[in-house]
């Protein structure tokens, strides 16, 4: 018994089949080429739409991290004034001067050591010349106003304390 069934020509349906198998593969073939041209064209148009879509991220990220960055930056120095307001009230709770009743108190110091300093340069200048003999209890017994400079030697002179020599 025969597979092939009677009244077909074999050669003809060899070269149908063949030219039907050739026209497949072609088909294949350019449909593998569409696809690839197809998909670079789809891949660069892709890559188009995506780069507005990429510059809108960025631009989004850097708002958000602009603003968390000053948002933090302001909580840091929400706490540090706190900080510093809740430490001056702990200071003055426990009677401890501040930087600034320091600064206060320096201010201060100086501007008593300025007006000291012009007393004490405005005495002397007063008192130049003047000698002041002292008792020995040290109380003042007489104030001299030398006229000359030889004057002013004997009185200093008078005026230092004697020392007695002990006798045999």
């Amino acid at each position: 018994m025969s597979l092939i069934p009677t009244g077909i020509n074999m050669g003809s349906t060899v070269e149908r089949l063949s030219g039907v198998g050739r026209s497949l593969w072609l088909a294949g073939v350019g449909a593998v080429a569409e696809v690839r041209e197809a998909g670079r064209e789809t891949f660069d148009r892709l890559v188009e739409r995506g780069r507005p879509v990429e510059a809108k991220g960025k631009q989004a990220i850097e708002t958000a991290t602009g603003r968390a960055t000053q948002t933090v930056r302001e909580a840091g120095k929400l706490v540090q004034d706190t900080v510093e307001y809740e430490s001056r009230g702990m200071l003055k709770r426990l009677n401890v001067m501040t930087r600034e009743d320091v600064k206060v108190l320096s201010s201060r110091i100086n501007s008593l050591s300025k007006k000291v300093d012009e007393v004490v340069s405005r005495r002397q200048a007063a008192t130049a010349g003047v000698i002041e003999i002292v008792s020995p209890e040290g109380k003042a017994a007489a104030v001299v106003v030398p006229e000359t400079p030889v004057a002013a030697a004997r009185a200093k002179k008078a005026s230092a304390p004697r020392i007695k020599k002990a006798t045999r």
